[in-house]
């Protein structure tokens, strides 16, 4: 009768509850209900409540079901998500078996001369990234997705250690090789090269740099407060780095889309992304989405592609390289 002489309680203790004071009635929410649609039987209020709720008046027995179908679902769950994380660590220790089973001298072998053949001659460094190993012959099996047609064969391997923040070895890159009219080039497959175990958030730790004074350099999770680090996609990439800056601590991100993903221990203060030259929109969009992601988490970014001809840094090292011999 009285404007404002009804209300509601949205906050406190006592929200939900009611009250006219022009009629002195009050009540719950279900009481509402039934003054506004005329329901006086609470049953008909409760029903009506679950319907404008999407929820249907359930048994006591169909409840029961409900929550058994609800444990064994969860059960499920449960059940599924142990068998990812025993089928992930059955791959975490077939990718450590797989590099611990490459040899170490990499000097002389068709890693050592792919290498060469895309301008990156180790030798210059005095000493050879460690998380690069050669496998003599290597399983190589591709299912392609169209056709269903499956490609197997034998090859030589370069495999690297993929390791996550705390230097935990995850997976294992591999690069199948092959000798053509032109030397040894990646092999002639689908995609010649592939990781073993999930590699999101991880790189390879290619090159440490240089230590204080020159000397041994600590591993990335020990690294001092404010490291600067360069990030390629790529391992040729990133040997490309390194040859040209043998002082500086280098990575290889695998992807591009895992740039963004990459975790890297709070000492690293900066870090520059080496980036392909590309003119795809969603290459571009996944570059601006690891520039911010490194950003957000309060890191100094700078961002290096290739303008020198050429898609990447390694197209313009060897391009350099050429330009010298032939000079020469």
């Amino acid at each position: 009768r009285n404007v404002g002489s009804f209300c509601v309680h949205l906050r406190g203790e006592r929200a939900g509850r009611w009250n006219d004071f022009a009629t002195d009635e009050h009540g719950d929410v279900l009481d509402l209900i039934g003054l506004s649609l005329g329901l006086s039987d609470p049953r008909e209020q409760l029903r009506e409540a679950r319907a404008f709720l999407g929820l249907q008046t359930a048994s006591a027995e169909d409840v029961a079901r409900a929550r058994e179908a609800a444990d064994r679902a969860k059960a499920r769950r449960r059940e599924a998500e142990a068998q990812a994380r025993a089928a992930e660590e059955k791959r975490r220790q077939r990718a450590r078996a797989l590099y611990l089973s490459g040899r170490e001298q990499l000097r002389g072998t068709p890693v050592d001369q792919y290498l060469r053949a895309r301008g990156l001659d180790l030798s210059r460094l005095g000493r050879q990234p460690r998380a690069l190993r050669y496998v003599p012959e290597l399983f190589y099996t591709h299912t392609d997705q169209d056709t269903g047609e499956v490609i197997e064969g034998r090859w030589p391997a370069m495999v690297a250690a993929v390791c996550d923040a705390r230097g935990r070895l995850v997976a294992c890159h591999r690069t199948w090789l092959a000798c053509g009219a032109e030397g040894w080039t990646k092999a002639p497959v689908p995609k010649a090269k592939k990781v073993l175990g999930s590699y999101r958030g991880a790189a390879i730790n290619l090159w440490k740099g240089a230590g204080p004074r020159g000397g041994k350099p600590p591993s990335l999770p020990q690294c001092p407060p404010g490291t600067h680090v360069y990030v390629a996609e790529g391992i040729e990439d990133a040997l490309s780095v390194v040859l040209l800056m043998p002082e500086a601590r280098v990575l290889a991100g695998i992807s591009l889309s895992n740039l963004a993903q990459l975790k890297l221990p709070d000492n690293v203060g900066s870090l520059t992304l080496v980036a392909d030259l590309d003119e795809n929109e969603e290459a571009r969009r996944a570059l601006q989405r690891a520039v911010a992601a490194h950003e957000d988490a309060g890191r100094r970014v700078a961002v290096w592609q290739n303008r020198y001809g050429g898609k990447d840094l390694n197209d313009a090292l060897r391009a350099a390289r050429g330009s010298e011999e032939g000079a020469a």
